[in-house]
């Protein structure tokens, strides 16, 4: 632990260190099920001590530093609007008080002072932390699959929500974070990571194997492309390309080695190809714990049937959107008319955060979203180097395809947390 003991000269001697250890603490208050209180203690916490670390006088100078977060803080703002030109505005509030992180963090980091070596060590504590829950969680997992001769506990959910409280498709999102991270560490060559490395190599080939399993197809799936993307990019810098080719048949192998020890995870992708629907059909959603049958609702179907009621909501609102406040009673208005009993039976959103914030908000908030998510700051991360970031905005930005993780907390816990803290990693070559 003496490798998390705070030392930072830039940072307020007398707030530094309570803000350090805020964000130590509540990296490790995610993990813990079904406590909402203890993050948000932490979170605010965090926003209270960042706040209080420069002295007022410098205030709009940091601020004017700080365009990538102003801008996440500006689509916060729209959304208030929003719910305040919605008819249901208590519906309004309480998605909003939902989303207050993507308020604070970007806040509360606008006031971060910390040296580089500093955000480094809050990574590596990030990375060791979704490690250790990831193989606490993959354990209890083998435990009941042994415990009830069923192999499907090694899978999806059931190795991240029984004790750690988090959905396979987030959970991937935080275990993809971990290994873009440890990637980033991996190549930082200050002495004490350069130390690490096996331990590095480890983390990797784990928390790859944790994607695996968790089998939640689109953080698989932008994770490949993301690691793809960076070797190749690599490859081509350093001129290395045997050892591109090398990595690439070691991925191909690992892949079928997996395949064939744990081939469920392959069966999930079938359910991407299974696009058909019927609005009226009243069949369950099929599951890793049996076989793959087309009758059944799969991920692919689900999401053509919510897509188009989406889209049908967002052609008679296309400006404005219908109001943040009013999207979850015209989804079920519209579930409703379609006699879509599944989705209306288990509340469905519309399973992607664009088609969410276009139906809710209409193109004015689609854009200034994108925009200010994703179009300028990996522009400017491109612009400054800031590969790190530009993989993990990326990252997320490939994972809100097919969820909405503004409308759970387990998204809201770590979206913002890590989108404020990528900004602050530098490489510093």
């Amino acid at each position: 632990m003496m490798r998390f003991a705070f030392n930072d000269a830039k940072a307020s001697s007398r707030y530094g260190k309570f803000l350090y250890f805020s964000i130590i603490a509540y990296i490790v208050s995610i993990y813990i099920k079904n406590a909402p209180v203890v993050s948000n203690a932490f979170m605010f916490l965090i926003l209270v001590f960042g706040v209080l670390s420069i002295p007022v006088s410098k205030y709009k100078q940091q601020l004017q530093n700080q365009k990538v977060n102003l801008g996440m803080i500006a689509f916060f703002l729209l959304q208030c609007i929003s719910v305040v030109l919605s008819s249901d505005r208590a519906m309004g509030f309480n998605i909003l008080s939902l989303r207050l992180p993507l308020l604070i963090f970007p806040l509360a980091f606008c006031f971060i002072n910390f040296e580089q070596r500093t955000w480094n060590n809050i990574l590596l504590f990030f990375v060791l932390v979704t490690a250790f829950a990831s193989l606490i969680g993959f354990g209890y997992g083998c435990y009941l699959a042994m415990h009830e001769n069923n192999t499907a506990y090694y899978y999806n959910d059931n190795i991240s929500e029984l004790l750690l409280g988090k959905q396979a498709a987030y959970f991937g999102l935080y275990i993809n974070a971990a290994i873009i991270a440890t990637a980033y560490l991996l190549s930082n060559k200050e002495n004490k990571f350069q130390q690490l490395k096996g331990l590095f190599y480890v983390l990797i080939i784990w928390l790859l194997f944790v994607n695996y399993m968790l089998a939640s197809k689109m953080s698989t799936i932008s994770l490949l492309l993301i690691l793809l993307t960076i070797a190749f990019i690599r490859i081509i810098r350093n001129k290395r390309i045997l050892e591109g080719f090398i990595l690439l048949f070691a991925m191909v192998i690992g892949l079928v080695v997996l395949y064939k020890l744990f081939p469920k995870t392959v069966e999930r992708f079938k359910a991407i190809t299974q696009t058909s629907f019927k609005f009226d059909n009243t069949n369950a959603e099929n599951s890793l714990d049996n076989k793959f049958d087309a009758n059944k609702w799969s991920s692919g179907s689900t999401r053509m049937a919510l897509w188009t009621c989406g889209k049908e909501v967002f052609v008679q609102h296309p400006i404005m959107g219908t109001g943040l406040g009013d999207i979850r009673n015209t989804l079920k208005e519209k579930y409703t008319e379609k006699n879509f009993l599944y989705a209306l039976n288990t509340n469905k959103n519309l399973h992607c955060q664009y088609f969410d914030v276009a139906v809710s908000m209409g193109v004015i908030g689609l854009l200034v979203f994108l925009f200010t998510y994703f179009f300028y700051p990996i522009k400017t991360f491109i612009k400054q180097r800031q590969d790190f970031a530009v993989c993990v905005f990326i990252c997320i930005g490939l994972c809100l395809l097919t969820e909405n993780m503004f409308d759970r907390y387990q998204g809201e816990q770590v979206i913002p947390f890590l989108l404020s803290l990528s900004i602050k990693i530098f490489d510093t070559e």
